[in-house]
Formats: structure tokens, C-alpha cells, sequence
């Protein structure tokens, strides 16, 4: 069985995934007795967009390991740590950039130096064609006015001239537009691209990565396929009547984008579901996006109160979900296991 992780956009709110799936790990430790079981280990393609991005590219992280085995670098746990340390720097801006920036209305609303100082730092130059697994990154190219898909696959297909340094997609595919610049970022063929955030049409992955999986496995059914799919946190804030009555274009602007968001990602959380009902293996699809409770809504508050209300969301889930996460894990433990058998 080919198992596919795919992770949602949604700025800080990607702590929530990040908890889920360190959990994920841990019960995996739990039950295979593997101390050394990563994220990484259980899934043959991983994908994300802006902050499912970031993740994505921290889990596919690799180093030798003592007899020369390239193992994924850090836990889910660290990983964990390594994005509530990278929020607070990212959604942070001095008084006097917020001057210079007109509160945002004249340029980004936050400086791009810290995503691209830890980018740097953690990725060095790796390529994504020296990624440990197949992957797929999503960023929006506002030359040519097309999506580009970041790809192991597509290196493969195309080379050098889409190969990109992994610190260059983890920029690209975090350039929300309004609040980072766009990233202008190049090729190993030294091509230039002019990009922004994924999450301007593809908020949820799972179809781009469904996609993917068909393009790396087209022979094989469904029922050889299982997906996890991870949002960054459900919103649960209805709009009455009375009040959108009397909304004009400047109500409706923080309104709009929320509603956009929302409704795209469940209608790709629709069809994929429906794919794998169809194909008579409604089970090999979950899709787990906790509420998230009493915490901000809003993807750049990254203050340390509200970083624990987003953790105390996804503890929440957790905890009344035990049966759900039991069985996910059994199934990823089956298909590790038949993997190692084959190898």
C-alpha cells in the first residue's frame, strides 16, 4: 500500500498538525516498540502548502545516520519546537517597519528575513530532487500566471530546470500575498521564477497530491492507496443575516477571504472523499481538521497565548479521538511493515 500525507495552509495555525502528527509518532513508537520510527518512514509521498509546506520540508530533513543510512534529522516533537520558535520571529515586525510599511498598507506586512534566515539554516542547499521521499509543494508563479507544483517527480522529468533548493520552495510557498513579499527564487539550470503562497488555490493539497500519486503509481487501484489528509484547524464562525445585510465592499473583505479559504479547502476534502468512496475504500482516506476551540483565527497571531490555545485545540482532538488515531497508526504500521518485507 502507497500512503500519502497531505497537510493544509494556515500560517501559525500549522501548530496543530504539527501536534497531531507528533502524537501520530509517538503512538507509533508506542505500539511498534521502534524508537527510531519517523513521519517521514510511514509515508511515500508527502505534500503541504505554506505552513503544511514548511512541515513537509522539516519531516523529508535528512542526515547519515552511523552506518551511512540517510535518516530523517528531527522527531515530530522537534518539530514541533522548530515551528513555535520560527511563528514569533515570522509574524513580527518593529515599530519602525510597521511605520515604513504604513501598517502594512503600502508594502508586506512582515519583514521576509527570519523565514529566510531559518529556511537557510535548516535546509542548507539541498535540492529537492536529493528529498529522502517523493513530495509535492505548492506555490503560485505570477510570471507565467500558473501553479507550480514542487516535485522529486518532476526533477525527474524535467532535471535541472525543475530542481530547487528546498530553503527556496519553503520561501516560495510561504509568500502570502500582503503579508511576505513574493519570493523570486531559482532553478539549478539558473531559471528564474517570481512566486507566492500555495494557499491562493490550493489551501488543502489533497488533490494535488492525489494527482501526484497517480502520476508515481498509475497502475495501482485505490485500494492499494491510503491518505491522511491535516487541516490547520476548522473555523466554526457563522455570518447572520442581519448583519451581512448591510455589509459593502469594506465589510466584506476579512469576511470573503475566510469564506474562501474554508470553502475550497472542504470542496477538495469533498472530492477526494468521494474518489476513494467511489473506488469502494472509503477508509483509506481520513481527513482530521480539529476546531480550534477558543484560539485566534486569524494565521499571523503567533503570540505565545495563543500558540497554546492552537495546542490545546489539537490535545483536544486527541483525546476524543483515540479510536480514529489508533487505527490510523495500525494501518501505517501494516503498510511500513510490507514495505520492509519487500525490501
Amino acid at each position: 500500500m502507497k500512503t500519502i500525507l497531505s497537510i493544509d495552509g494556515g500560517g501559525i495555525r500549522g501548530v496543530i498538525p504539527a501536534y497531531v502528527l507528533a502524537y501520530i509518532e509517538k503512538l507509533l513508537i508506542i505500539k511498534s516498540g521502534d524508537n527510531n520510527i519517523r513521519i517521514a518512514d510511514c509515508f511515500q509521498l508527502l505534500s503541504g502548502t505554506s505552513a503544511g509546506g514548511i512541515l513537509t520540508a522539516l519531516y523529508l530533513t535528512c542526515e547519515k545516520d552511523n552506518t551511512g543510512a540517510v535518516r530523517p534529522k528531527y522527531t515530530a516533537p522537534e518539530i514541533c519546537f522548530l515551528f513555535e520558535e520560527l511563528g514569533p520571529a515570522l509574524f513580527k515586525r518593529s515599530f519602525g517597519y510597521w511605520i515604513k510599511s504604513c501598517a502594512g498598507l503600502t508594502r508586506s506586512r512582515y519583514n521576509e528575513d527570519a523565514l529566510y534566515h531559518f529556511s537557510s539554516k535548516i535546509f542548507g542547499d539541498a535540492y529537492i530532487s536529493e528529498a529522502m521521499k517523493d513530495c509535492l509543494i505548492t506555490a503560485y508563479d505570477l510570471g507565467s500566471r500558473k501553479a507550480l507544483l514542487f516535485s522529486r517527480y518532476s526533477t525527474l522529468k524535467y532535471g535541472k530546470t525543475a530542481d530547487y533548493k528546498m530553503c527556496d520552495i519553503v520561501r516560495a510557498t510561504s509568500a502570502a500575498p500582503s503579508y511576505f513579499i513574493p519570493a523570486l527564487i531559482k532553478a539549478r539550470d539558473n531559471s528564474e521564477r517570481h512566486l507566492v503562497d500555495g494557499g491562493v488555490y490550493a489551501g488543502n493539497p489533497a488533490m494535488c497530491a492525489l494527482v501526484e500519486s497517480v502520476k508515481l503509481w498509475p497502475q495501482m487501484s485505490y485500494e492499494n492507496r491510503f491518505m491522511l489528509s491535516l487541516g490547520c484547524g476548522k473555523v466554526i464562525k457563522p455570518y447572520h443575516y442581519h448583519k451581512t445585510k448591510r455589509f459593502g465592499y469594506l465589510h466584506w473583505l476579512h469576511p470573503i477571504l475566510d469564506i474562501l479559504m474554508s470553502s475550497v479547502s472542504e470542496t477538495v476534502n469533498y472530492q477526494v472523499q468521494q474518489l476513494f468512496a467511489v473506488n469502494g475504500v472509503p477508509e483509506n482516506f481520513i481527513r482530521i481538521d480539529p476546531p480550534i476551540l477558543t484560539a485566534d483565527s486569524r494565521i499571523d497571531n503567533a503570540s505565545r497565548n495563543n500558540m497554546k490555545k492552537l495546542h490545546s485545540a489539537a490535545q483536544n482532538f486527541i483525546d476524543h479521538n483515540q479510536i480514529v488515531l489508533d487505527k490510523l497508526c495500525d494501518t501505517l504500521l501494516k503498510s511500513l511493515e510490507k514495505d520492509s518485507k519487500k525490501d
